[in-house]
């Protein structure tokens, strides 16, 4: 639920209030890799229907329902799987947190040891992405994923599920639920002279997106080292597109040494020089193109 070591007051009293408000609504809370460093319920009243699980396995029940959890520890991440509890007659959900896997330890669910042990639903929580995969032949395991991305590296949809019980069966669904998506995008720039061409690329790839989105693009591909990628001009350019923009610069100069390595001339010895320097290459790319413009008497674009 958090994610940070401060959290502040006017947050959690915000989180508590709304339980209070919804006395009719049971908050089960499982701690997770960030949460305990924040310790933000510490020293607060809580409502009667925040209920927290422990180190030590807690089950409620709830009419043909039992969910049951454990935050991992040291202390349990072997002893736990010995004891899974299993209620007959209810439909059983299980809680963990951690990296599915087949190894015990903190932040790690060993899903072989959980295979056959009568559970309906695994909730997962760790991984920030949406999966529903089986677990067995009874049941399966989900991440439902963070209610919002948080960078680009927790791209797509984002959700939260919501768990129906039929005729003694749990059915799961995917809700989407974020205000806004985040996308990565690659832009392959390859033969495009202009950053006029290559925003057009950029708009064309990314039209189908919600105005309310965030994206990044990733230029790759290779360019002509008389192309000149400006970044900071194709930013300005998307900036209004969408809520949030960023363009990164991952290509590469189109140059191969090779084929300078017995050119004679001044060009190919500026050439072999550029290419040995110690810059990087999109300052390799620059001088190259900056260089090529003075030796062939055209206005040079700094």
């Amino acid at each position: 639920m958090f994610d940070g070591k401060r959290i502040r007051v006017r947050t959690v009293n915000e989180i508590v209030s709304a339980m209070r408000r919804t006395p009719d609504i049971d908050y089960l809370y499982l701690a997770g890799n960030h949460d305990e460093a924040a310790h933000a319920f510490s020293d607060m009243e809580l409502p009667q229907n925040f209920k927290q699980f422990t180190k030590k396995w807690d089950t409620f029940l709830y009419e043909d329902v039992a969910v049951s959890g454990i935050e991992i520890s040291s202390d349990n991440a072997v002893s736990l799987y010995r004891n899974v509890p299993h209620k007959d007659n209810y439909i059983n959900v299980v809680a963990l947190h951690g990296q599915i896997g087949t190894e015990c330890g903190v932040d790690r669910v060993n899903l072989k040891l959980l295979k056959d042990r009568g559970i309906d639903y695994l909730a997962l929580g760790h991984i920030h992405s949406y999966s529903l995969e089986p677990l067995d032949e009874k049941g399966v395991y989900c991440y439902p994923g963070c209610l919002e991305g948080r960078g680009f590296d927790e791209c797509g949809e984002k959700g939260f599920m919501l768990l129906t019980t039929e005729r003694g069966k749990i059915v799961p669904e995917f809700v989407p639920f974020s205000c806004r998506q985040l996308h990565q995008m690659p832009i392959d720039i390859t033969g495009l002279a202009k950053n006029a061409e290559i925003a057009e690329k950029m708009r064309s790839v990314a039209e189908s997106f919600s105005s309310d989105d965030m994206v990044e693009y990733i230029l790759t591909g290779c360019y002509d080292p008389m192309t000149d990628i400006a970044v900071s001009y194709l930013q300005n350019l998307v900036k209004g597109d969408f809520f949030f923009t960023k363009v990164k610069n991952k290509s590469r100069m189109a140059i191969d040494p090779d084929n300078y390595k017995n050119d004679i001339s001044l060009k190919g010895e500026f050439i072999r020089l550029v290419l040995a320097s110690d810059s990087n290459d999109e300052d390799k790319a620059a001088i190259i193109r900056i260089g090529m413009e003075a030796l062939s008497g055209e206005e040079i674009v700094l």
